[in-house]
């Protein structure tokens, strides 16, 4: 059962990882009852912000996905902790996105792709389903349940005459990045790279993704191919 965790800034109840429910106070007014977010059961990352855009609860599954304990994003802007953009590089997530706008005029919000930075400065590509819950004088709280997605975002196609080279390609690959795409090109398996690098299988399959986005390809075979071509392994 997935749990998620969370603090008041409203003198409502707030869910601990262990999923039972404390209180905090506050001089905020409105009162919520959010003790339903500890029956939440969710495979999916879950983040609860309030009309000011304060993250009121961050899931055990928002941490793995994205490494932020609930200490450090709980009572933070939600736009500082994701810094989500659309494919396309355009920011989604700032002071007055959209998801609040149409919560804050009683509108829900049909879902989107976003790309987020980890705790690690890694790109996750997303899709965001958005609940809102109405609450007294004008209060509510929107909750954003997040899914990795299987796809790569969309690319701009590389220009023909863009020089190759090591590390010279549409967008520059990071030395993590080369150091895994060489991996990969040598036979290592995901499970095989993350223990010689010493880190998360999530980790390497996060980095992977990440360099078939910037290689413009759709797989891992056509990014060690790709990344042949250019003259990166």
């Amino acid at each position: 059962m997935a749990s998620v965790s969370g603090k008041s800034t409203g003198g409502d109840p707030a869910v601990n990882t262990a999923g039972a429910v404390r209180s905090a106070s506050s001089d905020d007014a409105v009162a919520i009852d959010e003790s339903w977010l500890s029956r939440i059961v969710a495979a999916d990352a879950i983040l609860v912000t309030d009309e000011r855009q304060t993250v009121r609860a961050w899931s055990a599954a928002a941490e793995r996905l994205l490494g932020y304990g609930p200490d450090e994003v709980v009572g933070r802007p939600c736009y500082k902790v994701l810094t989500g953009r659309r494919p396309d590089g355009h920011p989604v997530c700032d002071v007055s996105c959209r998801v609040t706008r149409n919560a804050r005029h009683g509108r829900g919000t049909a879902p989107y792709e976003v790309t987020a930075l980890a705790k690690d400065g890694t790109p996750i590509y997303l899709t965001s389903t958005v609940l809102v819950l109405e609450g007294p004088r004008g209060s509510f709280r929107v909750v954003h349940v997040l899914h990795q997605s299987c796809d790569t975002p969309p690319s701009r196609p590389a220009k023909s005459d863009q020089p190759c080279g090591d590390g010279v390609v549409a967008e520059a690959l990071t030395r993590r990045e080369l150091e895994i795409l060489r991996l990969l090109a040598g036979g290592s398996d995901l499970e095989e790279i993350a223990c010689q690098l010493s880190v998360s299988v999530f980790t390497v399959r996060n980095h992977a993704a990440n360099i078939q986005h910037k290689l413009g390809v759709r797989n891992r075979l056509q990014m060690v191919l790709e990344g042949m071509k250019r003259g990166l392994v």
